[in-house]
């Protein structure tokens, strides 16, 4: 009787199992699907901005992070409803070209925002010194020429400065257009701890780098010379130039895919369900990129982000309506989802 009783309880602990195996594993794939990913991701980015907010991570390191982090939450939005357990491998293969799509056309030039890797051309501009020649070696193209200095040390305490600079830009000693910033050093306070304990402590704010973006549709050599520099600064600029990892022609031509696909990917959910979700959040996307890679600061950081990431949503969010509508009459011949 003892051995027929643990036999029967062996029996039901084994049905227990079998049973609780598929729960639990429909439990975590429903928790992949909807809040795990997006509560990581937004957990990191806030540790990332308080960490920027006391120092402690730069700038760069922390708009990348924040930036990238976001990126990969839209995109998660935008695919996870087909995230199901009938996942055909040509749906797949469709679904992975368009994740491909989206890096090159989204992630990969916001990255090179943040990091354009080595300079082309790197040299220090004296003021009324020789003309400099930047070898562009026939690549035309788009350029970024990024001019940094640091101020001398202040004489007089804390007090808010400024430095103009013009350097000349040309070719072949002729002189096409004048590149103008100004440098910026100003004094503010900031409010430390909390009640009768707070304080007011100084801030500094600078601005020592400022950014042209220089168009050049033959790649001929440039020259540079530095014609005007304000005291406070020192007798010389540095000067870097990076060139465009991608060309402005593949990175439309990316794009362009990429909204295909998604208007493709869109058209295979069932009707009334999230209609042209994909299509909507890619092209929010990628103009939030545009306008992000065109910004004219030379390091963007929070600002910069957050204002590109609002154009491009309402850019994006009318954009969007228009091209579904647009391409609805098209859309019945779409293949039948595979």
């Amino acid at each position: 009787m003892k051995a027929q009783a643990s036999k029967a309880r062996g029996a039901h602990a084994a049905r227990k199992s079998t049973q609780t195996a598929p729960l639990t594993r429909m439990i975590v794939l429903d928790a992949l699907r909807s809040w795990v990913i997006p509560t990581v991701a937004m957990t990191t980015g806030f540790v990332i901005f308080v960490l920027y907010n006391v120092d402690v991570v730069d700038v760069d390191v922390a708009v990348t992070t924040v930036g990238a982090l976001a990126l990969a939450v839209t995109l998660f939005y935008g695919l996870r409803g087909f995230f199901d357990d009938d996942l055909s491998p040509a749906l797949i293969g469709v679904m992975t070209a368009f994740v491909a799509l989206w890096g090159a056309s989204a992630v990969y030039p916001f990255y090179r925002v943040m990091s354009p890797g080595e300079p082309l051309f790197q040299t220090s501009l004296t003021r009324s010194g020789p003309a400099v020649t930047v070898p562009l070696r026939g690549k035309p193209g788009r350029y970024r020429f990024i001019v940094e200095d640091h101020f001398l040390a202040a004489t007089e305490g804390r007090t808010n400065r400024t430095a103009a600079y013009k350097i000349a830009l040309g070719h072949e000693g002729t002189t096409d257009r004048l590149l103008e910033g100004t440098f910026s050093q100003e004094w503010g306070s900031q409010r430390v701890g909390a009640g009768r304990r707070s304080s007011l402590v100084p801030v500094m704010h600078e601005t020592t780098q400022h950014l042209d973006l220089i168009e050049d549709p033959e790649g001929r050599d440039l020259t540079v010379q530095l014609t005007e520099l304000s005291a406070g600064v020192g007798d010389h600029v540095r000067l870097r130039v990076y060139t465009e990892s991608i060309s402005t022609p593949i990175l439309v031509a990316l794009g362009v895919l990429a909204i295909a696909v998604a208007v493709l990917l869109d058209g295979w959910r069932p009707k009334g369900v999230s209609e042209g979700l994909l299509s909507t959040l890619s092209l929010a996307t990628l103009l939030s990129v545009v306008v992000f890679r065109n910004s004219s600061v030379a390091t963007p950081g929070f600002p910069q982000l957050i204002v590109a990431s609002l154009v491009g949503t309402l850019a994006g969010g009318v954009g969007a309506s228009l091209l579904w509508r647009l391409t609805q009459p098209l859309r019945k011949y779409l293949p039948p989802r595979p």
